[in-house]
């Protein structure tokens, strides 16, 4: 077995540190075997991988990259994702902000101005200069305690602006900053 279980990159590529897997789509692939479109975690990556022969999962899976139901992971680019893999992937992209929320509520309680005129908040989609001034007024000197709270202080679904943010980014990898990187693939 490769390193971290099921991982096909290297020891130090950037798949090492992924655990699980939200089934995107499963294809099947001729001449024989299926395979599946995902977003791994914690890093959200979109990979790809074949599905064990003996497997069963359908679109919406959480798995273990331990489990021994899918093969080595491998980098799969937005354009090629299939049609179903690209209708699923917000909501996907939001169910792993909720399963691991702590890097994602971080952002809200300490980002700051990237320059004098542009604060890291219009990062986020719709958010403007005076937007993101009144939020940080409204989150003041402590911050939030969960992304419900953001949500409810701020009058927005924090979960769906990151990820809305995210799979931009995840569309077009040259966008930077990079929330992905600052926020989840640091501590992936």
């Amino acid at each position: 077995m490769e390193p971290n279980g099921q991982n096909g990159d290297a020891e130090d590529g950037p798949l090492a540190s992924e655990t699980h897997v939200r089934v995107l789509d499963v294809l099947d692939r001729r001449p024989i075997g299926r395979e599946i479109h995902a977003l791994s975690e914690p890093g959200l990556h979109l990979v790809r991988a074949r599905l064990n022969s003996d497997s069963n999962c359908e679109a919406g899976d959480h798995l273990d990259l331990e489990s021994g139901n899918i093969g080595s992971l491998s980098q799969l680019r937005f354009r090629d994702l299939s049609g179903d893999a690209n209708a699923s992937l917000q909501d996907a992209v939001k169910q792993s902000i909720l399963f691991n929320p702590d890097p994602h509520l971080g952002f809200f309680n300490r980002v700051q101005n990237i320059s004098l005129k542009v604060h890291g908040f219009q990062l986020l989609p719709g958010v403007g200069s005076s937007t993101a001034r009144s939020w940080v007024t409204i989150r003041g000197q402590n911050g939030w305690v969960d992304l419900a709270e953001v949500s409810e202080k701020l009058g927005v679904d924090a979960v769906d602006l990151l990820a809305e943010r995210y799979v931009g980014e995840l569309a077009e990898p040259a966008e930077v900053p990079s929330l992905l990187d600052l926020l989840v693939r640091v501590s992936a």
